[in-house]
């Protein structure tokens, strides 16, 4: 049921960047109110299926790498909806329309089939752990586009500085949203270890790299509130933390196995 629900959410998505896309040749406002409402009950149908699955499974939705990048998709969606209320970041549409079917499109052929969550897993830590994590890296993951962008323009039309700024300013306000959800998710994380390993912190790859990822964000904001940087600086270190945090969320598990190679 779940995955028939995601298909058709897929469908959606795609169909919503096909007007989307159909809007930016035309300019027709009205196009872009329609696939903006097409995206959005996409949305809708996507948390749909991960309550059903959560229902179904008599445990949070979050265990394996299907239920994560699920999770992945539907947080980047949430971040757009909230920054294009708050800020009107109309531009994002087209590129995190693409960038959650990319993610949908590696999930669809993973194995769904619902398992019970090991030990280490059943603890009321894991929703607020993993769900803020993931809001976290939805915001962080559109920062980095936007940092791309960004460097991509400055290299193309340095000239173009109102839309340089905005760029440069999105950013930075996408990293400021997604920081804190860095910090509770690494914070819960911790002490969840305790509670299931009996030890705060023990050195696991995984935890290693999320440290290191976090790290970057603090110098990224430090040197931003601080020190001033902003422009192509601020960018580049935009995208370090990025990569740093898409390593930590996928790549630590295939290269350095460890305590959190379930997840």
């Amino acid at each position: 049921m779940q995955v028939k629900l995601l298909e058709i959410t897929f469908g959606i998505y795609l169909f919503s960047l096909l007007i989307f896309r159909a809007q930016a040749f035309t300019k027709n406002r009205s196009l872009f109110k329609a696939a903006s409402i097409i995206l959005k009950s996409g949305f809708i149908l996507h948390t749909l299926m991960i309550s059903l699955r959560w229902y179904e499974a008599k445990r949070p939705p979050f265990a394996n790498m299907f239920e994560a990048l699920v999770l992945f998709a539907w947080s980047i969606i949430l971040v757009y909806i909230i920054f294009d209320f708050l800020y009107n970041a109309k531009f994002l549409a087209i590129p995190v329309n693409i960038l959650i079917l990319v993610i949908m499109f590696f999930v669809l052929p993973l194995e769904s089939t619902i398992k019970p969550l090991m030990p280490a897993l059943q603890s009321r830590w894991i929703s607020i752990h993993v769900v803020t994590y993931f809001i976290g890296y939805g915001a962080l993951s559109i920062a980095f586009f936007t940092s791309l962008v960004y460097l991509l323009l400055l290299k193309k039309n340095p000239a173009d500085s109102s839309s340089l700024l905005y760029l440069d300013r999105l950013s930075y306000q996408l990293i400021f949203f997604g920081f804190p959800f860095l910090t509770v998710g690494m914070t819960t994380g911790s002490t969840w270890a305790n509670v299931a390993w009996g030890n705060y912190w023990s050195w696991d790859p995984k935890e290693t790299c999320s440290l290191i990822t976090w790290l970057v964000y603090v110098l990224y904001l430090h040197l931003r509130v601080l020190r001033g940087w902003k422009d192509k600086r601020a960018a580049y270190l935009s995208v370090i933390g990025f990569l740093t945090t898409l390593f930590t969320f996928v790549g630590v598990n295939f290269i350095l196995p460890g305590l959190h190679s379930y997840s």
